[in-house]
């Protein structure tokens, strides 16, 4: 390993530790937020897909009307509904896990061979995700199929990057929890969870659902496996329904995690899996239960003998504070360094936000999250698996304070977003492009 590369490395790992969004630390956000009059940017009303011709088309092919508006959930199914229908090259499904509410979680496929996995709209107020991940695959698909180059902002793409990105092939679930989606474009209450009432107190509305993002498999029991000192940080996760972030009865019981677990095991081609979140302007990399290294595979979350000694950060850690650090390969640990400072660079290019590329665990260490099941497939004790899919959260942009849920955008900011994160994306679809024709061990 060259110590060129070690010293970006090294970077990367030191990067933003502290760097805090201390609203979210304040148990998360109240849903019981003032200034409820400014609800943000409008959801949009009716289907404006609802016609066949009305295919989505985004902002890096000028698609994008002044007037926008965030797409309603029903938008979200037709607009799919549409691509496949335009593009003889996209497969729409209907993932098999119907949700409390008994909604199919809908995606599509781009490819024989998907190489990239996107996801969004894992947590409901986060608003603008899925719309992100739809419009970024229409301006892709639009600009393969009349073989043009894509703008965002400053940041530009030849029409031979987008083939490129195109022959990758990817595999989107832009909605995945539909149910919270809909209560909170309905009631504009800030809602982070999904809609399951089985553990909910009759008396407590804040009790109903699952942080869907505390519920998948890797580190999901956090009381065993975090340091007691990490555990009881409000971040990590909690047994208590009434918490933004109960993790829910077991690992994966929710139906909305189960469907993002079953198409990571329906594509082995996959190499890269993306959570499109907000807000804070991040791109992150690594595990989220603690600092990560790549010198000791001992110091694995698979690793039982390490229990209750996680989530105790380097920015923190004293002499006496356990050592431990999650293991990740260095081969992998390049990689998603190489690919993270890249869509740094281009998201920054392609708007007036800044962002930053850091650890996941800098942002605060989190037990059950997606980025690391994806990720975790392939270490611990998971023997099944041949390659590694690398797990990368995006946090997009800024924090909306003048809002009554400041995870709303209004339509400058909107906009804005849909500019940066496309040109994220873009970058993780041409280095896995780059990568089709390399070994992976």
């Amino acid at each position: 390993m060259k110590l060129s590369s070690l010293s970006c490395l090294a970077t990367v790992i030191l990067a933003g530790h502290g760097c805090l969004l201390p609203q979210e630390m304040d148990d998360m956000v109240n849903n019981d937020l003032q200034n409820k009059a400014n609800t943000g940017l409008a959801i949009g009303k009716g289907d404006r897909f609802r016609k066949r011709r009305n295919i989505p088309k985004g902002a890096g092919i000028g698609g994008l009307d002044d007037d926008v508006s965030i797409l309603n959930v029903g938008e979200i199914k037709s607009g799919l509904k549409r691509l496949s229908q335009a593009y003889p090259s996209v497969r729409r499904f209907k993932a098999p896990h119907k949700t409390f509410e008994k909604r199919r979680l809908r995606g599509i496929v781009v490819g024989k061979e998907p190489r990239v996995f996107i996801i969004s709209g894992v947590h409901a107020r986060e608003r603008g995700g899925p719309d992100n991940v739809l419009y970024f695959v229409s301006d892709l698909l639009a600009a393969h199929k009349e073989h043009t180059g894509l703008r965002y902002g400053n940041k530009t793409y030849t029409s031979e990057q987008v083939d490129s990105a195109f022959n990758a092939g990817l595999v989107v679930l832009p909605l995945v929890n539909p149910d919270g989606v809909a209560y909170d474009q309905k009631t504009h209450k800030c809602w982070r969870k999904n809609r399951n009432t089985q553990s909910a107190f009759e008396d407590d509305p804040r009790s109903v659902g699952v942080d869907l993002n505390r519920n998948f498999n890797t580190t999901w029991d956090y009381k065993r496996m975090f340091a007691p000192e990490a555990a009881a940080k409000k971040s990590i996760a909690s047994d208590n329904p009434s918490s933004e972030v109960f993790h829910g009865t077991e690992p994966l019981s929710e139906p909305e995690t189960r469907n993002v677990d079953w198409v990571l095991s329906q594509y082995p081609s996959l190499s890269w899996f993306v959570d499109v979140h907000s807000v804070g302007a991040m791109v992150l990399m690594g595990w989220g239960d603690d600092d990560f290294q790549f010198f000791d595979p001992e110091q694995s979350f698979g690793n039982s003998s390490y229990d209750g000694t996680r989530g105790i950060l380097d920015v923190t850690r004293s002499e006496e504070a356990s050592q431990y650090r999650e293991f990740l390969a260095a081969h992998d640990a390049l990689a998603e360094v190489f690919v993270v400072e890249h869509m740094r660079e281009a998201m920054t290019e392609a708007g007036v936000i800044p962002y930053k590329a850091m650890p996941l665990s800098s942002l605060y260490p989190v037990s059950g999250c997606s980025v690391d099941h994806a990720l975790g497939r392939c270490y611990g004790n998971d023997k099944s698996c041949n390659s590694s899919v690398l797990g990368i959260g995006i946090e997009f942009g800024p924090w909306y304070q003048k809002h009554c849920c400041p995870f709303y955008p209004d339509a400058r900011g909107y906009k804005e977003s849909l500019n940066q994160v496309a040109a994220g994306l873009m970058e993780v679809l041409l280095h896995a492009a780059m990568e089709m024709n390399m070994p992976r061990d």
